[in-house]
C-alpha cells in the first residue's frame, strides 16, 4: 500500500472508528468507511479531506470511486462535490472528482 497509495484511520478512545484508502496506481478511492455510530460527527468529511488533499498533492489525475446506489454513501459523495459518471462493478454508482473540482 505504501507504494500504491496511502490510508488513514480515525481513533476515538483507542478504537478505530473509520478509515480511508486511496490508490494512486488505479486512481481510485478504495475505501472510506465509518462505524455507523460515528456518522454525522465530521469524521467522514475529515477522512475525505485528508485523502483528497494527499491524492491531489501527488497527481492531478481525476480520481474515481464506486458505491452502492441509494445509500448514505452516495449522498455523502454528492455533497462533497463528486460527479456521477456512470456505473461500475456490479451496479455501483461510479463517481469522479477532478483536481479542478477539488480545489474549488
Amino acid at each position: 500500500m505504501t507504494q500504491r497509495g496511502k490510508g488513514w484511520v480515525c481513533e476515538v478512545e483507542g478504537e478505530i472508528v473509520g478509515f480511508s484508502i486511496v490508490d494512486l496506481k488505479e486512481n481510485n478511492v478504495w475505501a472510506l468507511f465509518l462505524r455507523p455510530e460515528f456518522e454525522n460527527k465530521g469524521i467522514g468529511k475529515e477522512l475525505h479531506r485528508l485523502t483528497m488533499d494527499w491524492y491531489f498533492s501527488k497527481t492531478k489525475q481525476a480520481v474515481w470511486l464506486g458505491t452502492a446506489p441509494n445509500t448514505k454513501a452516495e449522498r455523502f459523495y454528492e455533497l462533497q462535490g463528486w460527479k456521477k459518471v456512470g456505473m461500475v462493478n456490479k451496479g455501483e454508482v461510479k463517481f469522479e472528482m477532478t483536481y479542478e473540482d477539488w480545489v474549488r
